[in-house]
């Protein structure tokens, strides 16, 4: 623990740790003095964060929350519930220490990461609580019970597997999902009756109470209005059920670790192909041939190919769930009773697609860095091998916008058709320009793209840093765009078609501007920098 203390002291020492405190204090500087830490924004039904309906939808929809975390991890757990790293394992694993030493030296670890996130919550949520200690309190125990329960679940069903009892797993989702799909559908029919309310009833039925008994102290911490009584008993009782979960993890954990070990195997070769670049998501590995012969087009066709074999055998999964999920965007907001083309939806959908989209589905340079080598010796201009390397990623991140715009259309009453032509014109640019940038910078600046740990002040920094970078860009690239439209229309003084094939045009231009600068940064790639 000393050790892992001063290797994030040395990271905090650090140049880029001192910058990352310095634009996070700047940010949240920003936000103190201009009264953003107590918001006025509404969220749904127009409640505002201090009204008491978003409390009731606080109490009603964070327990419900906390219940479809547990039963995704009773679902989609594969990995170890503690992960430790090889470093951790080689050392500790041979070292005098216990099973129960080591789950509690890795709990510690991860109670250290909750409260460095709690503290950063803190402020913002104080809003709500009332104060930045009932804030962080709240979010503490919170974090701590979301970690202590998944790996609590995913132990115990670890064990029950191998049993007979493992296989009702499949057949109790098919009716959970059968269901949840009959509500929706009656939902969806009614006309006075949303997604919200069906929940809102299933969370006062006596039913709901019973099985969300583990999860109302969470939501209650953050309703509590006094420090004492209301605060310190939910707060006590919050503390028992952690230490209960972390007594059955120790208790569960003799019965997994042989399999814990075997699943530390595997997540360890698959950190090797993370550190060689890639996401989590894109390293599972899948053999599926290739089936035919990729077309030349100057060089440029078989990097392109490759990249599109590589996504479909390690990535397809992925994909599938970004197509699934882009397809349900239209009728899920419509029984929501939420308008997409809002403005914090939009603000939504761009973080989707400039950051989590990036960062997870990855069939480009940021893949391919043990092979630069072989990128900078080819008898090939450079603009091809760029545009070899982003065709792939930009299609698949085109098809799901595409998928997402054509739901909304056939959901959302409020979008015309000539919007939604219009932003199916508009999202090919712009995508070209966002991974456009997104590979410019880390040619520039090559870093992992995972983080190192729970606590990587390195990686948060520049993750941070890196996002207000490529959305200040992709701001400037669109009020441009617009500017020029604007200038046509009244110039022209005719229909809209001119002045959105003008900043269309723009658009298209800035982002082959975003290119030739990618090729620039290739060009000044040295290869024996990049990091190990």
């Amino acid at each position: 623990m000393r050790g892992g203390l001063r290797l994030r002291l040395m990271q905090l020492a650090s140049l880029r740790g001192v910058l990352f405190f310095l634009v996070l204090g700047g940010i949240a500087w920003l936000l103190i003095t201009t009264g953003q830490l107590n918001p006025k924004t509404q969220l749904f039904d127009g409640a505002g964060l201090a009204s008491p309906v978003l409390r009731d939808q606080i109490d009603t929809f964070m327990p419900l929350s906390l219940l479809a975390m547990t039963l995704l991890t009773v679902l989609l757990t594969t990995g170890p519930s503690f992960h430790f790293s090889p470093t951790e394992i080689n050392l500790l694993f041979v070292g005098p220490f216990s099973r129960r030493d080591l789950i509690l030296y890795k709990f510690i670890a991860y109670a250290t990461g909750a409260a460095l996130s709690a503290a950063l919550i803190a402020p913002f949520a104080q809003s709500q609580t009332g104060s930045v200690l009932s804030a962080f309190t709240a979010s503490f125990l919170t974090l701590l019970f979301v970690q202590l329960n998944s790996a609590a679940v995913g132990m115990a069903w670890q064990k029950v597997e191998g049993t007979r009892f493992a296989r009702l797993k499949w057949p109790v989702t098919g009716v959970i999902c059968t269901v949840a799909l009959a509500a929706i559908a009656y939902a969806w029919a009614s006309p006075d009756y949303n997604l919200f309310d069906l929940l809102s009833g299933l969370r006062q039925s006596w039913i709901g109470t019973v099985i969300l008994i583990p999860y109302i102290p969470f939501a209650e911490l953050f309703l509590a209005q006094t420090l004492f009584p209301q605060l310190a008993l939910w707060a006590t009782v919050a503390t028992l059920i952690n230490v209960a979960l972390l007594w059955a993890v120790i208790r569960l954990d003799g019965h997994t670790s042989e399999r814990s070990l075997r699943e530390h195997a595997r997540m360890s070769d698959r950190w090797e192909r993370m550190k060689q670049g890639g996401s989590f998501w894109a390293t599972e590995r899948s053999e599926i041939p290739s089936i035919r012969h990729a077309p030349m087009l100057g060089g440029l066709g078989p990097m392109a190919w490759r990249q599109a074999i590589k996504a479909v055998r390690n990535s397809s999964k992925l994909i599938a769930v970004f197509l699934v999920g882009a397809g349900c965007t239209g009728p899920l907001s419509s029984m929501a009773g939420i308008s997409i083309i809002g403005d914090r939806a939009m603000v939504a959908l761009f973080f989707f697609f400039g950051y989590i989209l990036p960062r997870t589905l990855i069939c480009d340079f940021r893949g391919d860095l043990t092979r630069m080598e072989t990128y900078k010796t080819l008898p090939i201009a450079p603009w091809r091998i760029c545009m070899g390397q982003l065709v792939v990623q930009v299609l698949l991140a085109y098809l799901i916008a595409l998928t997402m715009i054509v739901s909304v259309f056939l959901f959302e009453e409020s979008m015309a058709a000539p919007v939604a032509l219009a932003l199916a014109a508009f999202a090919l640019p712009l995508t070209l320009l966002i991974y456009a940038i997104e590979n410019t910078i880390f040619l520039l600046f090559p870093a992992k793209l995972i983080p190192m740990g729970r606590a990587d002040f390195e990686f948060l920094g520049r993750a941070l840093i890196e996002f207000i970078a490529k959305a200040s860009v992709i701001v400037v690239a669109v009020s441009l765009a617009i500017g020029v439209g604007s200038i046509t229309f009244m110039m022209f003084k005719t229909t809209l078609l001119l002045p959105a094939l003008a900043s269309w045009l723009s658009l298209i231009l800035i982002a082959g501007v975003a290119v030739i600068v990618m090729q620039y940064a290739f060009r000044r790639f040295v290869v024996a920098e990049a990091f190990d």
